[in-house]
C-alpha cells in the first residue's frame, strides 16, 4: 500500500497552491465557459432580438425577391455572398462579439489569468492507451461521463416540452410570410435555449464546486511535506541566525537614538540602566525608552551624559524597571510612586538651575 498516499491529510499550503498555479493546475469548469455565452446570448437577444429579426427578416426577401439569372456564375454567388454578409455583419458580428468576451471572461472568473508552457507542453506520456483508458475510467472520467449525460437527457426533455407546447401553431406557418416564419422560430428556439441556458448555468457552478474539492484533494499534503516546506521557507539556520543579529542591531539602534529624548536615566550604578520618558499633555505614565545591562547600560550612561540627561542611582527600581516594563510600554501603577518622586526631583532642579541663570 502507498502509505504516503494514506497519509495525505493536511490542506495544501499557499505555497503549494502556488505552484500548482504555475504548472497551471487551476480549478475550472469546462461547462461555465458555454453556459455564460449562452446565457449571455440569450440576455442579448432577449433586448436586441427584434432589431436582430427585422434584419434576418429584410435579407430573407430581398434573397426570395432576386430575380435569379439562367446561368448561375461563380461571381454572381460571390455577389451574394459579399452583400448579404455586409447587411448582416453589423447584426451578427455584435452578437459574435459578445460571445467572444464572455467566453474570455468566464475562464478569467474561474482562475484568473493562468498560464503554463508546462501545461501546454507535449507530454509522450498522453499518448499511452493505458493512461488513456485510467482516465477514461477514473472518478472524473466517470462524473464526466454522467455530466453528459445529464445535459443531454436534460436539454431533449427541455426541447421536447418546448416544441409540444407550440405544438397549434406548426400548420400556421406552413401559409405564413417569412416575417412571421422567423418570428416563430426565433420564439420558439429562445424557449429551448433559455431554459437550457439556466440550467446548463446551474450544472457549471456545481460541477465548478466538484473541480475545486478534486484540485484541493490531489494537492493535499503528508505532514512531513509540510514540515519540509516550513524549513524551506525558513531557510538556513546560518540565515536566520544572521537576519536575527541584523534586527537585533537596528531594534539597539533605534532604541540608543531615543535616550537622548528621555527625561532620566536610571542607574544600578553600573549594571543597570533605565530611560525614561514623560509628556504629561500626551502619555498617561512615564514611558521606557530604552534600558539595558552590562555594556548596553554603559553606552546608554555615556549617552545621557553627552545629551546632558539627567541621572539617578536606584538600584532597587533599576532593576525592577529592567524585569518588568519592556521598552516602549508605560510603567505599572506600582512603581507610580518610586519614579513620580525621582521626576519631582528632576523637575525641581531643572526649574533651580533655569532660575538661577
Amino acid at each position: 500500500m502507498d502509505s504516503a498516499r494514506e497519509s495525505r491529510t493536511e490542506k495544501p499550503t499557499p505555497r503549494r497552491l502556488e505552484k500548482a498555479r504555475e504548472r497551471g493546475q487551476v480549478a475550472r469548469s469546462r461547462e461555465i465557459p458555454p453556459a455564460l455565452v449562452l446565457l449571455g446570448g440569450m440576455v442579448m437577444l432577449y433586448y436586441s432580438g427584434q432589431i436582430m429579426v427585422h434584419a434576418l427578416g429584410a435579407q430573407m426577401r430581398d434573397l426570395l425577391r432576386m430575380k435569379v439569372p439562367p446561368d448561375i456564375t461563380v461571381s454572381f454567388m460571390q455577389d451574394v455572398l459579399q452583400t448579404s454578409a455586409a447587411r448582416l455583419l453589423p447584426t451578427v458580428g455584435v452578437l459574435m462579439a459578445v460571445a467572444l468576451l464572455l467566453g474570455i471572461a468566464a475562464n478569467i472568473l474561474q482562475g484568473g489569468l493562468a498560464f503554463s508552457w508546462k501545461a501546454v507542453g507535449f507530454h509522450f506520456e498522453r499518448l499511452s492507451p493505458a493512461n488513456g483508458c485510467a482516465r477514461v475510467f477514473s472518478k472524473n472520467g466517470l462524473v464526466e461521463l454522467a455530466k453528459g449525460t445529464l445535459l443531454l437527457t436534460v436539454v431533449s426533455a427541455i426541447a421536447y416540452r418546448v416544441l409540444v407546447d407550440n405544438v397549434t401553431v406548426y400548420p400556421r406557418l406552413v401559409l405564413s410570410d417569412p416575417q412571421q416564419l422567423l418570428y416563430w422560430i426565433a420564439t420558439i428556439s429562445y424557449q429551448i435555449f433559455i431554459r437550457v441556458a439556466v440550467f446548463l448555468a446551474v450544472l457549471a457552478l456545481a460541477d465548478f464546486g466538484f473541480q475545486k474539492y478534486r484540485l484541493l484533494e490531489q494537492l493535499k499534503m503528508t505532514k512531513q511535506e509540510v514540515r519540509e516546506e516550513f524549513k524551506e521557507l525558513e531557510g538556513d539556520p546560518l540565515v536566520r541566525a544572521r537576519i536575527r543579529r541584523i534586527q537585533r542591531e537596528l531594534a539597539r539602534r533605534r532604541m540608543m537614538a531615543e535616550v537622548p529624548k528621555a527625561d532620566v536615566v536610571i542607574t544600578n550604578p553600573t549594571h543597570y540602566a533605565v530611560a525614561l520618558k514623560y509628556t504629561k499633555e500626551s502619555m498617561e505614565a512615564p514611558q521606557v525608552v530604552a534600558k539595558g545591562v552590562g555594556f548596553l547600560a554603559l553606552k546608554i550612561k555615556e549617552l545621557a551624559q553627552q545629551h546632558g540627561v539627567p541621572m539617578v542611582e536606584n538600584k532597587a527600581l533599576a532593576q525592577t524597571l529592567y524585569k518588568a516594563v519592556e521598552i516602549g510600554e508605560y510603567i505599572p501603577a506600582s512603581l507610580y510612586r518610586a519614579v513620580a518622586e525621582i521626576l519631582a526631583y528632576i523637575y525641581k532642579a531643572r526649574n533651580a538651575w533655569n532660575s538661577s541663570r
